[in-house]
């Protein structure tokens, strides 16, 4: 950013603060939810009952001397397969002659194994089910997420489950990760969230051990290369589509010569989620963005003496080893695990769990920037969410969903929020940050962009917490064909329409936390992040980058999915890259996961059908 931009940014912050006004309870106020939801093809208890998702573990031990725990020796990942045991062999492993294809799927930035358990599920159902065809998904995770504490996470999820109280199970939760209790007799204590300077073997948790790891899930469950170059599928969602591109371009023993361990000859196709699957600088520069500024500018210039002084720097302690996204920390995702499961198993109790954590400065800070109408009220303080009396579900819509939390990567559009008055908020997008040349597509990709709204009701402002209690309004719920605009009582305000809202809030709340994974990553390794800028440069292989065969990756047979409200839609559209797309009108970054793939009568899911043609077209026997 130029020294007129940051002037131009500094000025108009000083006019929102200047044109802020203090709280003001009420406004408009939304109508009431269609009655009748759209109509099921299925239920999810069917998909369950017709397929199996199970963890799979691959013992793989790293080099002593990076120092990593024991729980980083193993490769975990989340196997998706039909329940009747059809794909099923006699060692556990895949019976590659029944199956028809497997799809490996590699998750996106700040994002564990459980970002693809609903599009997975029904992926496999609806390709038994309607095609007769036997497909398995593996959801790989990388190994930093070993190195989460899910114990207090996984209990609650348990307990509750089984028909635990949730105030019950809540507690024992919060006790154990804010008061130093145990979650089970004999079961240790929280050791804290984890800082750079605990876990500085993740200086090594690059690019080339996350590649291998992806062959080395291949080659367990589909020995024969021959089989794994006709019906093993490769692809992601995110920063996963720019890893499956490397994957594809990787060459294992580093000998562009010997080309049966190249990855373009392991696989029968790749397919991208709102992103792409080709090397291309461009895209990987915007995943630079995510970086400190510091490293960003050196980064966006990598040189070999860049890059092995980043990798140095890393190693001595000086360089950050997680990635510090301002405010996203570990204490966040475990929030939104504990939140989700509140919403999924008691959707419409008022939720005080948000209320009762004594979080953090950090996470507070987070909260306020999700949840203040004006910059005057993020700086103040008051009213916060904590304010504002919320369902279960409401909270998991308000910090998740599309049309009020301001961090494009986490939108999903799931509905909005009814029950007391809903304004527009201005804060942190703002019409004149877009304004700013330069500046507007650099908001946009963190951002994403406005307009965003924000309860407005949390009683008088001498009896906060007095309010109304908003509830939620599922995407089936907003508006039907005939009417498919969500507006105030006075139809003076249109909030948003039927094609902007295309998930299932109970569907996002049990991936976020389903099984003994999860959907967010804890602590994401900054290394991975240069390999990626690396290994696209000439000098890559005299650092085990060994990106060889990138001439090879346009020519695969691929499939790519951009959503027009996802983080990547200006930058693939702008650098116009080649290939066959799927965009998708509505839908938002974590939609091409989580959009329902069962309400055809309503919009027929436009990732799932595609995809699955794609697989049938390019697999062979």
């Amino acid at each position: 950013m130029g020294k007129k931009q940051i002037i131009a940014t500094l000025v108009i912050l000083i006019l929102l603060v200047v044109l802020a006004g203090c709280y003001q309870q009420g406004g408009p106020v939304p109508e009431a939810r269609q009655p009748t939801g759209a109509v099921r093809d299925y239920s999810q208890a069917e998909v369950d009952a017709a397929v199996v998702m199970e963890e799979e573990i691959i013992d793989s031990p790293l080099p002593p001397e990076w120092g990593a725990p024991a729980e980083c020796d193993k490769i975990h990942f989340l196997r998706f397969r039909p329940a009747d045991n059809s794909t099923l062999a006699d060692d556990g492993g895949v019976n590659s002659d029944a199956a028809d294809a497997m799809l490996v799927m590699l998750p996106g930035i700040l994002e564990g194994a459980n970002g693809f358990e609903y599009i997975a599920r029904n992926l496999v159902y609806q390709a038994k089910v309607k095609d007769n065809k036997n497909i398995e998904c593996w959801a790989v995770e990388r190994r930093n997420n070993r190195i989460e504490d899910l114990s207090a996470a996984n209990y609650l999820e348990d307990k509750v489950a089984a028909g635990m109280p949730l105030d019950e199970a809540a507690q024992a939760a919060v006790d154990y990760y804010y008061l130093g209790k145990e979650i089970t007799p004999g079961g240790g204590t929280f050791d804290g969230f984890l800082t750079d300077k605990q876990v500085p073997y993740l200086s090594e948790f690059g690019l080339e051990l996350d590649t291998e790891d992806v062959f080395t899930v291949m080659e367990t469950m589909v020995p024969d290369r021959e089989t794994r170059k006709k019906k093993v599928f490769v692809g992601g969602h995110s920063l996963g589509g720019i890893m499956t591109s490397m994957f594809a371009a990787w060459d294992k023993d580093g000998d562009p010569a010997t080309l049966d361990d190249a990855g373009y000859n392991n696989c029968a196709g790749l397919f991208g989620l709102d992103t792409t699957v080709k090397a291309i600088p461009e895209i990987v520069d915007l995943y630079a963005g995510f970086l400190p500024k510091f490293i960003w500018d050196q980064a966006s210039n990598m040189t070999d003496f860049v890059y092995s002084g980043l990798v140095a720097g890393m190693r001595k302690g000086v360089n950050p080893v997680i990635l510090p996204i301002p405010m996203l920390t570990a204490e966040a995702m475990g929030l939104l695990e504990a939140l989700s499961i509140a919403a999924y198993y008691y959707p419409d109790d008022e939720c005080y769990l948000i209320k009762e954590i004594p979080y953090s400065y950090n996470l507070k800070t987070l909260l306020k920037f999700l949840h203040s109408v004006d910059l005057e009220t993020f700086s103040a303080g008051r009213p916060e969410i904590r304010d504002f009396k919320y369902t279960n579900e409401a909270v998991l819509g308000v910090v998740f969903d599309d049309s009020f939390t301001p961090l494009s990567m986490i939108q999903t559009s799931m509905g909005f929020l009814q029950g007391g008055s809903v304004v527009k908020k201005s804060f942190p997008a703002n019409d004149l940050l877009y304004a700013v040349p330069g500046l507007s597509q650099i908001v946009a990709n963190i951002l994403g962009k406005p307009p965003y709204f924000i309860a407005n009701d949390a009683g008088p402002v001498t009896k906060l917490g007095t309010g109304p209690l908003y509830s939620w309004v599922d995407f089936d719920e907003v508006g039907t064909a005939v009417d498919p605009y969500f507006k105030d009582t006075k139809q003076a305000t249109t909030y948003t329409t039927t094609t902007n809202e295309v998930s299932d809030i109970k569907d996002v709340a049990r991936a976020l936390h389903k099984g003994p994974l999860n959907l967010t990553e804890w602590y994401f390794s900054m290394r991975l992040i240069i390999d990626l800028i690396g290994g696209s440069m000439p000098f890559g292989p005299e650092y085990g980058l060994n990106v060889m065969h990138a001439d090879k990756v346009a020519a695969m047979p691929q499939i790519e999915f951009v959503a027009e409200q996802g983080v990547l839609k200006d930058t693939i559209m702008g650098v116009l890259v080649p290939g066959t797309f799927e965009f998708i009108k509505g839908y938002n970054h974590l939609d091409v996961l989580m959009a329902s793939a069962n309400t055809s009568t309503r919009r027929p899911n436009e990732v799932i059908r595609p995809l699955i043609d794609f697989v049938k077209a390019n697999a062979t026997p």
